[in-house]
């Protein structure tokens, strides 16, 4: 095994070992971009928290105002890194240990929300080579265009498209490094401010909290998913408080109507039906007032009041939900 091994590390060229580095910075570009997109109140000061300044590969402004599709690119980088690494093992703990000590440079601990956690922890299962979770959840995913409709086939041809003057570039790197191994390319500790030590101590903590329940958690919204019940509901918001919040939107853009729901972070707040101009509600965690009783109602006010008294070190308004 060593010897097969060693002689792996012999084969390996320069191109490889940048290919396979840019896509775990590119991988850690689009979690830092996540984070920035979904935890404005848990990390008020993560402009100044995050390692990788100028986000120049990221130009999509399709996610600013949806959580999930932050999740999902962030979801889908990870898996192409993941498949990237497969091929070249010998670099997976190298990566984990810098993993680590970007854990430890952005300052995050044991207390962030549970689906960050999760995300981290999947991460950390990619580079240890278990892709198998995160490539069922792709392949079972909702998909907003259906693979065999027109529209499917015109955002492949616009893809394509795009990615010929990248992959242009990419051969001219490749040619430039002709003839050279990847111990003649120099790489890493991007993150030098982190400790690594540190880092795995909080990543174990992590995973000591989700590992148990990860399977349950999904990287992509999954087709035959169930809404969740009400019971369902309010224990997901005791539990996770901080995923939950109550607020003013307007769910009917026809009639310009304007409710108070209660929202999960992850929902999909511009996502109208074209034909009615209704916010779409179906398998989205955007919940109306009429969906609970009084009793139930009550339960969810208390559970957000005690969010906000926990986490009074956060500016945030007060939750209020008044029907």
């Amino acid at each position: 095994m060593k010897k097969q091994q060693i002689q792996q590390q012999e084969q390996l060229t320069a191109y490889d070992k940048k290919v396979i580095y840019d896509m775990f910075y590119m991988s850690i570009e689009w979690l830092e971009k996540y984070i920035e997109i979904v935890y404005k109140n848990e990390f008020p000061d993560w402009e100044s928290r995050k390692q990788i300044r100028d986000n120049l590969t990221i130009t999509r402004k399709d996610i600013y105002n949806n959580p999930e599709k932050a999740k999902k690119a962030f979801s889908t980088q990870m898996f192409l890194f993941g498949t990237t690494l497969e091929d070249s093992p010998v670099f997976r703990e190298d990566l984990k240990k810098e993993f680590h000590q970007w854990i430890s440079a952005t300052k995050i601990g044991n207390d962030c929300p549970d689906e960050l956690k999760h995300l981290l922890y999947g991460f950390n299962e990619v580079m240890d080579g278990n892709i198998e979770k995160v490539r069922k959840d792709m392949e079972n995913r909702k998909r907003e265009i259906e693979i065999d409709s027109p529209k499917y086939l015109e955002q492949m041809s616009k893809l394509f498209a795009n990615i010929q003057v990248p992959m242009y570039g990419e051969r001219e790197v490749q040619k430039n490094l002709e003839g050279k191994t990847h111990l003649d390319m120099g790489f890493g500790n991007r993150f030098s401010s982190g400790n690594t030590e540190h880092g795995e101590q909080t990543f174990q903590q992590i995973a000591g909290v989700v590992s148990a329940s990860h399977d349950s958690f999904h990287f992509y919204p999954q087709q035959g998913q169930q809404q969740k019940t009400n019971s369902e509901i309010i224990q997901d918001i005791r539990q996770n408080p901080r995923n939950w919040r109550t607020d003013e939107i307007i769910t009917d853009l026809g009639e310009n109507r304007q409710e108070t729901v209660l929202i999960h972070q992850s929902a999909r707040l511009d996502d109208y039906d074209q034909r009615t101009g209704k916010l779409n509600l179906a398998n989205n965690p955007i919940y109306q007032a009429s969906r609970f009783n009084a009793q139930e109602i009550a339960e969810i006010q208390q559970a957000l009041n005690i969010s906000q008294q926990q986490s009074a070190q956060v500016q945030q308004p007060p939750y209020k939900w008044n029907f």
